[in-house]
């Protein structure tokens, strides 16, 4: 038969050869690529078998968990607003904080109104705050010699009571009146840095308008109101955050904003919310001349 003749024969041994042929290839290629020359290293030893497969796979070898010293976790603030630390400010009692309180006086002023323009005035501000940045001194989450001193002497109890006191003064702070909605000039199309920033933020450079959590447009739980504190204080944590020497916020929200800030910028901000001090005077002196 014609198929028993010739290439076409039964018995042809071409097409085994072929295969055993491309399966030596194969294997000297493995061999070639895995074993030797991927255990070559320029200006260091030969890797042994393991090391070389992983390395011609493009993968790592090393399957242990890491040795190496790690820097150690830390946490900008040990407060967390959950409902039981809600509840423990809102339990404080202004009658025991202002025999707290008589321990503030000589520095943050009677009442709370500070006279020194590098020393925030606490009347009027949000208990919440107070009791936060007592808990960051004593903590040593933020540091400042006098007020670590004076917060490691108090407790939890004493710090809620003394925040409801300030918080129940009044003289000092300007409460936030809800205006947020948009007016005339307050936008982002405003030349003046301060109103800009304050009511419309900078959307380019990933600045939220400061209005939105430190009034007067809104109040965002624990961040401080600004409407009548000192600008040089302003001036002086905005510069702290900028440069990572205060870092008590919370997911770094400060330090973030903070260092986009121009000084220039930085010093408008300060003197707009400084400003808002001298309109309890106008305002007082109005309704006198009404009556």
């Amino acid at each position: 038969m014609a198929r028993d003749q010739g290439p076409f024969k039964l018995t042809n041994p071409w097409p085994k050869i072929g295969w055993w042929s491309a399966a030596a290839l194969l294997a000297v290629s493995s061999i070639l690529g895995f074993l030797v020359l991927a255990r070559v290293q320029q200006n260091g030893p030969d890797l042994g078998t393991w090391d070389a497969i992983c390395r011609a796979l493009g993968i790592t070898s090393d399957s242990a968990p890491a040795f190496a010293a790690q820097p150690p976790l830390r946490t900008p603030t040990r407060i967390a607003w959950t409902p039981q630390t809600l509840a423990q400010v809102a339990a404080g009692d202004a009658n025991a904080g202002a025999f707290v309180a008589l321990n503030c006086g000589a520095c943050h002023g009677e009442d709370g109104v500070s006279k020194s323009s590098l020393i925030p005035t606490l009347a009027g501000l949000d208990r919440t705050v107070i009791f936060k940045q007592l808990d960051d001194y004593r903590s040593g989450k933020r540091l400042w010699g006098v007020m670590s001193a004076i917060a490691t002497a108090l407790s939890a109890e004493d710090s809620a009571n003394v925040a409801a006191w300030f918080a129940s003064r009044t003289g000092g702070l300007l409460p936030v009146r809800n205006e947020g909605l948009p007016e005339n000039g307050r936008s982002l199309r405003q030349t003046d840095p301060a109103l800009r920033l304050v009511f419309a933020g900078e959307p380019t450079r990933g600045i939220p308008p400061c209005g939105a959590c430190h009034g007067p447009g809104d109040q965002k739980l624990g961040a401080p109101s600004l409407n009548g504190q000192h600008a040089s204080y302003i001036q002086r944590q905005l510069t702290a955050f900028a440069q990572g020497a205060r870092q008590n916020d919370i997911n770094a929200q400060m330090r973030t904003i903070a260092a986009k800030l121009t000084s220039e910028e930085i010093q408008a901000v300060a003197a707009y919310y400084a400003a808002k001090r001298e309109q309890r005077p106008q305002e007082s002196g109005a309704k006198a001349a009404q009556k």
